[in-house]
């Protein structure tokens, strides 16, 4: 909507579309959350658990990246307040989320097949993963 435009419009109305935008950021939020929470929910051990926390640094970077564009996003629309640049906006957000999703998914791949090469060199250190998987099971 155009500065001329928003002008005209009434402060409930103003209102009503601030409210509109702030529910429908909080919505995204909470999407990435769960996203974000999923994500952590997977769980690797290896004798190079230095690149495991890096390859899961860089996982949350790519999420931290998504939600900074999204929150850039919703901050337009509310200045505009257009209808057509909410539909465009989620539509953005939500392709930056799946991409986000597949680029980790990718990620996490490649640990797991690096895991599981390492594990087929070594059968001690297969067993102490599975012993320490077992045990975390075990707590849960």
């Amino acid at each position: 909507m155009i500065e001329h435009d928003l002008k005209r419009l009434t402060r409930a109305e103003l209102l009503e579309l601030l409210i509109e935008q702030t529910i429908e950021n909080e919505r995204l939020r909470e999407q990435i959350r769960e996203m974000q929470d999923k994500l952590l929910e997977k769980r690797l051990i290896c004798d190079e658990s230095g690149s495991i926390a890096e390859a899961a640094i860089r996982l949350n970077g790519v999420f931290e990246a998504a939600q900074a564009a999204c929150d850039q996003y919703i901050e337009n629309i509310k200045l505009l307040s257009d209808p057509d640049a909410v539909k465009h906006t989620e539509e953005k957000c939500n392709a930056m989320i799946e991409e986000a999703k597949e680029r980790a998914d990718a990620y996490w791949a490649e640990v797991q097949k690096r895991v599981e090469e390492l594990t087929s060199k070594s059968p001690t250190l297969k067993k102490l993963l599975e012993d320490v998987l077992n045990n975390e099971e075990d707590d849960i």
